[in-house]
């Protein structure tokens, strides 16, 4: 959940593993060239993504290069890319067919699903290659449950069937996943709108939608085919928090 202490804690665990003379990689949720997240991807169907390239054709070969494909459809990184940001008109559409970072999805609920199933599948496959061990913050149950429940209102089956669905594709890399949470809801929400000036965290309608993603997510913890552990953060208390992971990870490594 929100202000749990995810980022900071996840930063931590990867400084030890590093510590611990374990090849270690970290991505936060919002981080640049993240191998799992599709955040900053551009959601486009194989006739409209062809219509595209003609439209553009001088900055065509860019596309291609930033374009993956699941099925028919094609999904096109555009952060930060110069070629892009050079031209207004195509950023703007980019930006406006953004796959998870939007309020107004293109994408229908059966296609975001797979396209993200599948890009977790492109992960394992990269990691099944080396010998790393991936820190993810947030990418495999928050957002997922965030973008379902608030784009697409997905009943509870359409929920489970996608986490399961992304389960599936990375059960064999062995992960563990710690559950960050605290009491309240309510306290939680109005405590980060806080400290971080961001009064809606806070409405009547932000704290009913995540007391629902809480539930939701607790339902799901015990049907995921891999370790999990949730960790209550009664007092704020970070340290022993981050006691409880390592002792876990701890386990894990010895």
């Amino acid at each position: 959940m929100c202000g749990t202490g995810k980022s900071t804690l996840a930063e931590r665990l990867h400084r030890y593993l590093i510590q611990q003379g374990i090849s270690s990689l970290f991505y936060d949720e919002g981080a640049k060239g993240h191998p799992a997240s599709l955040n900053w991807h551009a959601f486009f169907r194989e006739d409209e993504y062809k219509e595209l390239l003609m439209r553009y054709q001088d900055t065509a070969g860019e596309i291609r290069s930033r374009a993956m494909k699941y099925g028919s459809n094609y999904l096109i990184s555009y952060r930060d890319v110069k070629a892009f940001n050079k031209l207004d008109a195509l950023y703007s559409e980019l930006k406006s067919r953004e796959l998870c970072w939007t309020d107004s999805p293109v994408a229908a609920l059966s296609e975001f699903t797979y396209s993200i199933q599948q890009h977790w599948a492109r992960f394992a496959e990269l990691a099944s290659t080396s010998d790393e061990v991936y820190v993810l913050e947030a990418v495999f149950f928050q957002h997922q449950i965030h973008d379902l429940l608030g784009h697409y209102q997905a009943v509870d089956l359409h929920i489970e069937q996608h986490i399961q669905g992304i389960a599936d594709q990375i059960a064999a890399m062995h992960p563990v996943l710690f559950y960050l949470t605290q009491p309240s809801v309510r306290e939680q929400q109005n405590w980060i709108s806080s400290i971080r000036s961001r009064p809606h965290f806070a409405t009547e309608q932000n704290i009913r939608f995540m007391e629902n993603r809480k539930q939701t997510e607790l339902r799901l913890l015990d049907m995921l085919p891999f370790p999990t552990y949730t960790i209550d953060n009664v007092n704020l208390d970070w340290e022993g928090v981050f006691s409880k992971i390592v002792e876990v990870i701890d386990r894990k490594i010895g």
